[in-house]
């Protein structure tokens, strides 16, 4: 029996029963850490486009989240999908099919994902200086460097991307060549290029030319320190330092000497063209370029190498000594840190998508969880008063997802206790700091031995498996 009357007011007409809020619970765990972070023009709808049960909002927040867990299925973001809808007052009817998600994945731009990524960049950009106070340099530092993914072993992948020469036609999964600008001061991935791994990485550094701005400061290994590329950035107005180039001779004893082991050196224009560069384009390079080439020592007892031959057009000893610049390329390794960090912690090594379109996409999802995760940890990093380079990126992103289902379970009218949950998040990821190992070896072996598998040396369909000892006794005694 139903009553409107005053004393009964809580039990009144179903006609007349107020319906709840739609957003009384946030929309996905993930949106307490993207909310102030990530700028919601970005992931608006189309004003022109229909209501969907799979929006822009949605389908972004549960692909971040397959990135964030390494190995989650497509099944799994629409299960998440389906807890959300079942929370709400009159919930759709989805199909569990994934059709629909990827559908909804696929919606997505490229062009709007790399939006997002650069957005977090900017951000953490503001605070590069507060971070990195150890360097007196108050310039943008970039580098620069490149690596390799493996992409689905599918008919349209390998027309666009061949595997590597080394193995067996069909015995192998397609490579993809991936150069990045990282910030040296915050880790955070600026830009990025993409192409078979056919390319050269000097190609592909040359299409990240035009993202570099007057005054940037540029870390690089030997492969990028060529004439071109010197003379190139100079035009530009930005500053390179780069270990010299292993073809050129590491003769300091020429040239007006600057100090020990520090030379002003004169450069003539090679008469060869280089493969990336255009006929117009090399012949806009001026005939000589000056540089500075000085040897530094890097004092570390278990490093590879102890002697560096640098290479630079900052040629002004007084504004920038040999001490301060070998310091900077010394902290040059760290974007080897930051590609583990993408391709290991984060599992981008071996992509999933089916498709061309959707690698790419499925590649700025890193780039913008890692973006996202190194802004945390540049927040915990401040809040905490620790230096950014002792905390531990495995260990921010697993207090970040596993904080965020915690915030998840709050009301968002409950903003204050969100908060406080929020700042022991940050909290627990400045306590959780690497230790310091100055002479720590890292060498590019792998401890773990893998099973006593023969190596795939022909096609599937083509393959046999070989008969096993008892198999081959018991023929021979017959």
């Amino acid at each position: 029996m139903f009553t409107t009357a005053p004393l009964f007011g809580r039990f009144h007409s179903p006609a007349h029963q107020p319906r709840p809020p739609l957003r009384g619970q946030p929309l996905h765990h993930l949106e307490s850490l993207c909310a102030q972070r990530i700028d919601p023009a970005l992931g608006a709808p189309n004003a022109n486009e229909r209501e969907r049960l799979y929006p822009p909002k949605l389908t972004f927040l549960a692909f971040l989240d397959q990135v964030l867990n390494a190995g989650a299925s497509c099944r799994r973001a629409v299960d998440q999908i389906k807890a959300y809808y079942q929370s709400q007052p009159d919930p759709p009817t989805l199909d569990s099919h994934t059709s629909a998600y990827c559908q909804a994945r696929s919606r997505w731009k490229t062009e709007e994902l790399e939006a997002i990524r650069r957005h977090l960049a900017q951000r953490l950009a503001l605070h590069g200086d507060t971070l990195l106070a150890g360097l007196p340099v108050r310039r943008p530092l970039k580098v620069v460097d490149g690596t390799c993914v493996n992409l689905p072993d599918t008919p349209a992948h390998r027309d666009l991307c061949p595997q590597s020469e080394d193995q067996a036609p069909g015995c192998g999964f397609p490579l993809l060549r991936l150069v990045g600008i990282f910030c040296l001061k915050t880790g955070a991935l600026l830009a990025e290029s993409s192409a078979p791994h056919t390319t050269s990485e000097n190609a592909l550094f040359q299409e990240l030319w035009p993202t570099f701005k007057a005054g940037d400061i540029l870390l690089g290994d030997r492969n990028f320190s060529s004439y071109g590329t010197l003379a190139s950035l100079k035009v530009q107005e930005v500053d390179g330092l780069f270990r010299l180039h292993g073809s050129r001779q590491a003769d300091l004893r020429r040239g007006q000497r600057l100090g020990p082991w520090d030379r002003l050196i004169t450069w003539k224009k090679p008469t060869h063209k280089p493969a990336n560069f255009t006929q117009p384009q090399w012949e806009a390079l001026p005939a000589t370029l000056t540089v500075r080439g000085l040897r530094v020592r890097v004092r570390a007892q278990h490093s590879r190498c102890k002697t560096l031959t640098l290479v630079t057009p900052l040629t002004d000893p007084q504004l920038w000594p040999a001490k301060l610049l070998g310091a900077l390329y010394a902290r040059r390794w760290k974007i080897e840190l930051w590609w583990e960090d993408i391709k290991t912690t984060l599992q981008m090594e071996m992509l999933s998508c089916q498709s061309p379109a959707m690698v790419h996409k499925e590649l700025q999802r890193h780039f913008i969880a890692y973006n996202l995760i190194r802004l945390i940890m540049a927040a915990a990093a401040l809040t905490g008063q620790v230096p950014l380079d002792r905390i531990s990126f495995k260990g921010a992103l697993d207090a970040a997802v596993e904080y965020s289902r915690a915030i998840d379970k709050i009301p968002v009218r409950y903003r204050n206790r969100r908060r406080r949950l929020y700042l022991e998040m940050l909290a627990t990821i400045a306590s959780d700091l690497v230790p310091e190992r100055p002479d720590r070896r890292e060498p590019r072996c792998q401890k773990r031995r893998p099973k006593a598998y023969p190596f795939m040396t022909k096609p599937r369909n083509k393959m046999k498996d070989a008969p096993k000892p008892w198999r081959r006794k018991k023929r021979s005694d017959s």
